[in-house]
């Protein structure tokens, strides 16, 4: 009888502690967001709500189109690409997470651009 009524304590609080996690990680909206350029590179990193990656998804294929990454909101993808214009940019994305690096040697300036935009339109989506 004390056994049970332990063991019942026991999956009361270990399913109220999960409960009460869960929640606090569905509802992270803590944001970060880092840009770093150098002379060959262009970097840009964002960590933002999971709730959000969707919306970033959508945003990034808009702005690649005709080209698209392919994926739903809770797939993890680590890829290089190149565009039909040829940029070539890599990018590590999963939920809500998002790193793109582009090497400015291997893309003109126009592609840099094209990619610093669609950056500073993530970090417009995500605030």
């Amino acid at each position: 009888m004390k056994t049970s009524f332990i063991l019942t304590a026991f999956c009361i609080l270990s399913l109220s502690i999960f409960l009460i996690w869960s929640k606090f990680e569905a509802n992270d909206h803590d944001i970060a967001i880092a840009i770093n350029e150098t002379t060959d590179t262009y970097s840009f990193s964002a960590h933002y709500s999971k709730s959000n990656t969707g919306r970033v998804e959508r945003y990034i294929n808009g702005s690649i189109s005709p080209n698209s990454l392919a994926g739903s909101a809770n797939d993890y993808f680590d890829a290089s690409t190149v565009l039909t214009d040829g940029t070539t940019f890599h990018i590590i994305e999963y939920p809500g997470k998002l790193q793109i690096i582009l090497d400015k040697r291997k893309n003109s300036t126009a592609s840099y651009y094209r990619i610093k935009k669609m950056c500073d339109g993530v970090k417009e989506l995500i605030k």
